[in-house]
């Protein structure tokens, strides 16, 4: 059967009144016995068909609504010339394969108005070739339905389709993949570095970078052959069929059915990728955000939504945390490494309060006389089992819960009051170097607890350096400005780590007081066996030298590499070679053992 078929709750008076009559109506004479003024009065669509599905007569309400201008008009039209094609277009056949008595109820749209929706009836009239089209307007009802229905299932910043009713779409494609032997890939997609433009623009642009993004997805998989479906002309008249849903927040997911070759899934992931790459105009402001999308294929990843679900979202975590701007297949190693996460996360919470974390310091020396010049303070984590966590590991997860806050401000008052306990000792001065994340930065009263770290500690600002990204001195979020200035009021120093790995800009490092420059250990590492290495550390300090900073060299391992640094122009080296980050009794030790400074200005 190729109608589809439905029941409206409301009743028809007129139309069971018109079927009684012409049930008690001879076949001969089916049109003739109606009884004419019931007919022409109704408000509905009334007409009679013979067996080929030729217009026998119609009332004045089929006129109106089905465009037939009077009755002479009518004569000679098909059934199937009266409502807009529909994909599973009525059939001659169809009628025909109809058994006497029974009713098919299909919505369909008028050919004169494509808009208007009728609510659509067809019944044999027993005995007798003849067949009633009775049919009704119900196109406010169903717009009012699906105006009910986007309030409960769809998201009303980008129009598409949320959580719950993605869930109800994900059962139902599982459904057919599994009885047409098909597979299904569930993209799960989060925009990378999203919150950082919520933080910086304000959540109105964040809103509208959204809707962008939504756009752009749209566009992204229209026509795509891994996509196309076939839709009631219900769904075609909506977003209810669209293959994109967002899940809130930046997270948006796109359901990939009927496939052949789980690499569909990755074409289509590219495509995506590259129309998120594009810039982005908020506001008369141009942003770059990429994606990070994780892929996961039923049944082989998981045997329902929520299995899936989770199955994508590890997968897409995967791929943000090696950059993002990528696609990943989601495998067994990658769930095993989101339940350590998962575990990670939970114990870091415990980990200041059980004490879990300790500080070692690694010494930075003068590159010309090579006395040690500062020191700077590293976390270390030992939990509670003895098992080492390595600060690459656990550092991500606490600056994406927020725990850095809380983490970085034991760093410093730990460091600050260690840096008191050597000059107890009778140890010189020398600089000491920490590191500050920057949902610190945005964390109000950062620098409050800055200066209260150095009152406790009877320390002079001129003691303490705070090492801040690039990341710190590109964003454009209005606390981060404010907190770098005010901690930079007190006379507390500001160096800028890992110089090179991000996008600085040079006005970035006009406009903020940066004093030091810290060349990113990549760089270093190849000094010695690569131009290009040496070509980019030579430019990283001409460039310093010109606005004025000094320069530190992180990860020096080799004499080779010290000799080069020097000639460079580097003002203080920091690696292996020289010492490894030192417990604070053994750095003590340190002190006690050799000079501490800065070379003279006659070196």
């Amino acid at each position: 059967m190729v109608w589809l078929v439905v029941f409206p709750s409301t009743g028809r008076t007129a139309e069971r009144a018109t079927m009684a009559s012409l049930r008690q109506t001879r076949a001969s004479d089916a049109t003739e016995g109606l009884d004419r003024a019931l007919f022409e009065r109704a408000s509905e669509v009334l007409a009679a068909f013979d067996d080929s599905g030729r217009l026998l007569t119609c009332n004045p309400a089929a006129r109106q609504q089905l465009g037939l201008v009077e009755p002479s008009a009518a004569g000679g039209l098909r059934l199937t010339e009266l409502f807009a094609p529909e994909p599973d277009g009525v059939e001659v056949a169809a009628l025909r394969a109809l058994a006497a008595g029974e009713t098919v109820r299909a919505l369909r749209r008028a050919r004169r108005d494509v808009k208007r929706l009728l609510d659509v009836s067809l019944q044999r009239v027993v005995p007798g070739p003849v067949w009633l089209l009775a049919a009704r307007d119900v196109t406010e009802r169903f717009e009012m339905v699906r105006r009910l229905r986007e309030l409960v299932s769809f998201d009303p910043l980008t129009g598409l389709p949320n959580r719950e009713h993605f869930r109800d779409q994900i059962d139902q494609a599982i459904e057919r993949c599994r009885r047409g032997g098909k597979q299904l890939a569930l993209l799960f997609l989060g925009v990378d570095r999203f919150k950082q433009v919520n933080d910086s623009l304000g959540y109105a642009k964040g809103d509208l970078l959204l809707k962008q993004i939504a756009e752009r997805l749209r566009s992204a998989i229209r026509g795509s052959d891994a996509l196309a479906r076939a839709a009631s002309p219900v769904e075609e008249a909506d977003a209810a069929s669209s293959p994109i849903s967002r899940l809130g927040g930046d997270e948006f997911t796109l359901l990939l059915t009927d496939l052949d070759h789980p690499q569909d899934a990755a074409r289509v992931a590219r495509r995506v990728l590259h129309a998120l790459s594009r810039s982005h105009s908020i506001a008369d402001q141009e942003l770059f955000v990429g994606a990070s999308i994780g892929i996961a294929v039923w049944p082989e990843d998981g045997v329902d939504a929520e299995d899936l679900l989770r199955s994508a979202d590890t997968a897409m975590d995967h791929a943000k945390a090696h950059g993002g701007n990528a696609y990943e297949f989601f495998n067994d190693s990658m769930n095993a490494t989101s339940v350590r996460r998962l575990n990670l996360e939970s114990r870091l919470r415990r980990a200041v309060e059980r004490e879990e974390f300790s500080l070692v310091y690694q010494p930075l020396r003068d590159a010309r006389t090579g006395r040690l010049a500062a020191a700077e303070a590293l976390i270390r984590w030992t939990d509670g089992d003895g098992e080492p966590v390595g600060p690459d590991e656990f550092i991500p997860i606490a600056e994406e819960t927020g725990l850095i806050v809380e983490i970085g401000s034991w760093v410093l008052h730990t460091a600050c009051q260690q840096m008191r306990v050597w000059r107890e000792a009778g140890h010189p001065s020398f600089r000491l170097s920490v590191n500050i994340a920057v949902e610190q930065l945005r964390h109000l009263g950062v620098a409050e607890r800055v200066d209260q770290a150095l009152f406790e500690a009877a320390l002079a600002p001129s003691d303490l350096e705070l090492e801040i990204t690039e990341t710190s001195i590109l964003d454009a979020d209005p606390r981060i400005v404010a907190a770098i200035g005010q901690i930079t009021a007190l006379g507390v120093g500001l160096a800028l780590d890992d110089f090179g790995t991000g996008y600085s800009s040079l006005s970035a490092l006009q406009r903020f007081p940066i004093e030091r420059l810290k060349i990113d250990r990549s760089f270093v590492n190849g000094l010695g066996s690569s131009a290009s290495d040496e070509a980019l550390a030579s430019a990283i300090v001409a460039l310093a030298k010109r606005l004025g900073l000094s320069v530190v060299a992180e990860g020096v391992e080799t004499e080779e590499q010290v000799g080069l640094l020097r000639e460079l122009g580097c003002d203080e080296l920091q690696g292996y070679f020289f010492s490894r980050p030192l417990p604070p009794e053994e750095f003590g030790r340190l002190l006690a053992s050799e000079p501490v400074g800065s070379r003279t200005p006659n070196t």
